[in-house]
């Protein structure tokens, strides 16, 4: 049985989780609140008028992913390039992420029964 968290604990910037894929791990920090909504300002995009209308707000799930994975790896471990040698983590490897795996990571961000000793 695992014991079941009673308080609430903040995200700490310098928080490290470890999310294994494979034979690599991602080090990440949860998502809070305050940062995704800054992420999503900075993401939001105005879609041009039409038919009348005026200007209409619209979020790109593209882009607010990739902004959600790049605020929230903060390292990795065991990553390799195409040549199969190991890339040290910065944030422009970190672009080169395969798509499933930045989803995993979001995923796992944002998810509070996925992190690790917190129950809900």
């Amino acid at each position: 049985m695992s014991a079941r968290q009673n308080n609430l604990v903040l995200v700490d910037p310098d928080e490290r989780l470890a999310l294994n894929l494979g034979g690599s791990v991602l080090f990440y920090r949860r998502l809070s609140l305050g940062a995704l909504a800054a992420i999503e300002r900075q993401q939001l995009t105005m879609l041009p008028p039409s038919q009348g209308q005026g200007p209409r707000p619209w979020l790109p799930p593209q882009a607010l992913e990739a902004a959600v994975a790049a605020h929230v790896l903060v390292g990795w471990q065991g990553v390799l390039g195409p040549d199969g040698e190991p890339v040290a983590y910065c944030p422009a490897a970190a672009l080169r992420l395969p798509i499933a795996a930045r989803r995993r990571l979001v995923e796992r961000a944002r998810n509070p029964e996925l992190w690790p000793g917190e129950d809900t």
